[in-house]
């Protein structure tokens, strides 16, 4: 069973932003699992649909290439900050390796998810976490562009 918490924090513009945290056991049953917990917390923060859809889809993403690639001996973590006009989707693992995209051969049947997540948020990026590991991270705006 996945370890969740909930908080609010203030942001630099004194509003309040709520923080989501989930820690997965890196195994395939946690992709589903995040997903779901993921579709919950942000309806229940009333998101609009489609910036849920993107959230789940940037998740399911990120937390297959965080399991695929990590030690399956060390927990995933998985926040979702919602400062009222874009989420924030992290995904930390121990690697230190960086997210590397590959162009895959047309055949494959896995290889496209960093340009999912690329095409999906308003924003991607990965940086190391001390003391071990990185956290890779993806931006959706809470409302969808025109």
């Amino acid at each position: 069973m996945p370890a969740i918490t909930t908080h609010d924090e203030s942001t630099h513009d004194g509003l309040t932003a709520l923080t989501w945290d989930l820690w997965l056991t890196p195994c395939p049953k946690a992709v589903g699992e995040a997903r779901r917990q993921v579709t919950s917390t942000l309806t229940g923060w009333q998101v609009p649909e489609e910036a849920v859809d993107t959230a789940v889809l940037i998740t399911s993403e990120l937390v297959t290439n965080a399991i695929r690639h990590c030690d399956n001996r060390h927990l995933v973590h998985r926040q979702v900050t919602d400062d009222g006009a874009e989420l924030l989707l992290e995904v930390s693992d121990p690697s230190r390796n960086p997210p590397r995209p590959v162009v895959p051969l047309a055949h494959a049947e896995s290889g496209r998810g960093l340009f999912l997540v690329r095409a999906a948020a308003s924003g991607f990026g990965a940086r190391h976490r001390d003391p071990v590991g990185k956290t890779v991270w993806a931006t959706v705006s809470r409302t969808p562009t025109p």
